[in-house]
């Protein structure tokens, strides 16, 4: 099982959302990201597929024209280069983990 060790302290993005960097224990690369319920997490994408897994809460995450609801425990791939972003429906936190093609 992979666990994540924060690098950094929690850094307020404003709106309800905050983050913190660190490593996977098989040393990629990750983020935690922290919401406070009704926050957005803007819409973005990246050249690389991206890996979501829920830590707690409840989210709703838009991934090209597709709409997922995710709770605690619950994972995403998000395919390279694909428009995403999420709403926190339950305050909670979240794992960003970029993915290696």
């Amino acid at each position: 099982m992979l666990t994540f060790k924060a690098e950094t302290s929690f850094e307020c993005l404003g709106d309800g959302v905050s983050r913190r960097i660190g490593v996977m224990s098989d040393q990629t690369p990750a983020a935690e990201v922290k919401f406070a319920a009704g926050a957005f997490g803007q819409l973005q994408k990246h050249p690389h597929p991206q890996h979501i897994q829920v830590i707690s809460g409840e989210f709703e995450f838009t991934v090209g024209n597709a709409i997922h609801t995710l709770l605690a425990g619950e994972t995403l791939l998000i395919p390279a280069i694909t428009p995403f972003g999420c709403f926190c429906l339950v305050a909670g936190s979240l794992l960003e983990i970029p993915q290696n093609t």
